[in-house]
């Protein structure tokens, strides 16, 4: 029998995290728990918020570091600075999982610590996040940053083959995320609107992009668009709406998540997600498991997905976009690839998902050796 785990990872989000509360965060709970009943012991150092509170739930153990502020940015900050210092702390651990985190990607992990780290691709467009913010030391510490580490967790081969460009003696195991079976149970009302949902962040999600677009077709288009979610620009949001005249089109309806997510999932035509980067974005795959198609960008995030369930536009180009709004309204198109959605997110599984993180920990573990 292999020897049960002692695992630290060492992700800035929490699932309780009233200002982010994201995708990966889901994404460490649902791999998390099952590591655990699989008899391994996890850790989770992540970043204080507002009324955080150190726990022990799902049988994870909950650290948090930094400061608590409503403010991202800052709490950011704080989380990359203490971070080192919670990885010297770590002592009788096998394996530390560093989720890459923005805007620099890599932390540096491997440093502060003889124990093996493993780096998982969450947040890892430092290019990015170099033009967005026209400073370009991010994407030099991210190249730095990939040679530091031996093992990596890569969502796709697009992320694969861009580790392996910086490091070429890095072991890489893809692998995607996952999604849970509720998400396949929705049962589907008329649809009434098309359904933006996510963090409130112009910047990485593109929802100047989508109203802008959104805007172009608006008068041939019978669907009303619902944004749902909270974040940092929503004043923006509710300026650019105003600006393009779109307040009979447009509603948001605020934090969406528990039985009112799968409700506005149920009655939603088809999601659309104009993101400039991601990932692997989670909530488009539970998107896909609610028979719902994807209208996007062609951004490496959304590589894994095929024509049969997402309609791309090239990127960040709004005239495109809006022609694949309009197109996806058709009930031939949206229907047909409603179909091939679901059929395609079946392909994916937390168990799944799981069972392969704790494998890859396993040949580490004999690597180490």
């Amino acid at each position: 029998m292999n020897k049960k785990l002692n695992i630290v990872f060492l992700d800035f989000d929490d699932i309780k995290n009233p200002i982010l509360g994201g995708g990966q965060a889901k994404a460490t709970v649902e791999v998390g728990k099952r590591l655990v009943k699989m008899g391994h012991s996890l850790t989770v150092i992540c970043s204080k918020f507002p009324g955080y509170q150190d726990r022990f739930e799902n049988g994870i153990r909950y650290i948090h570091i930094g400061i608590g502020t409503r403010n991202i940015k800052l709490n950011n900050i704080l989380y990359i600075l203490l971070l080192p210092i919670e990885v010297v702390k770590q002592r009788k651990v096998d394996i530390i999982l560093e989720c890459f985190t923005a805007p620099i990607s890599t932390l540096f992990s491997p440093l502060f610590t003889k124990i093996p780290v493993v780096a998982l691709t969450t947040s890892f467009e430092a290019d990015m996040f170099s033009s967005l913010y026209h400073f370009p030391l991010f994407k030099h510490i991210e190249k730095i940053g990939l040679k530091q580490y031996q093992y990596f967790i890569a969502y796709t081969k697009h992320y694969e083959k861009k580790i392996k460009k910086y490091n070429k003696y890095a072991i890489v195991k893809i692998i995607p995320e996952g999604v849970g079976e509720e998400f396949f149970k929705i049962k589907k009302k008329t649809p009434e609107f098309i359904l933006f949902l996510g963090r409130l962040d112009i910047g990485q999600k593109g929802i100047d992009l989508l109203l802008e677009a959104y805007s172009k077709v608006k008068d041939k288009i019978d669907y009303s668009l619902v944004i749902a979610g909270n974040g940092p620009d929503e004043l923006k949001i509710r300026k650019i709406i105003k600006s393009y005249n779109l307040g009979k089109k447009v509603k948001m309806i605020g934090p969406t998540f528990g039985s009112k997510k799968f409700n506005v999932l149920s009655r939603s035509l088809f999601v659309a997600f104009p993101s400039r980067h991601e990932g692997f974005p989670l909530f488009s795959l539970e998107a896909l498991a609610s028979s719902l198609p994807l209208v996007a960008f062609d951004i490496p995030g959304l590589s894994w997905t095929n024509i049969n369930v997402c309609l791309k536009a090239k990127k960040y180009n709004t005239d495109e976009y809006s022609k694949l709004l309009l197109l996806a309204t058709k009930k031939s198109v949206v229907n047909k690839m409603s179909i091939s959605a679901k059929k395609f997110a079946k392909n994916y599984s937390w168990d799944n998902v799981a069972s392969s993180f704790e494998s890859f920990f396993y040949e580490i573990s004999l690597h180490k050796k």
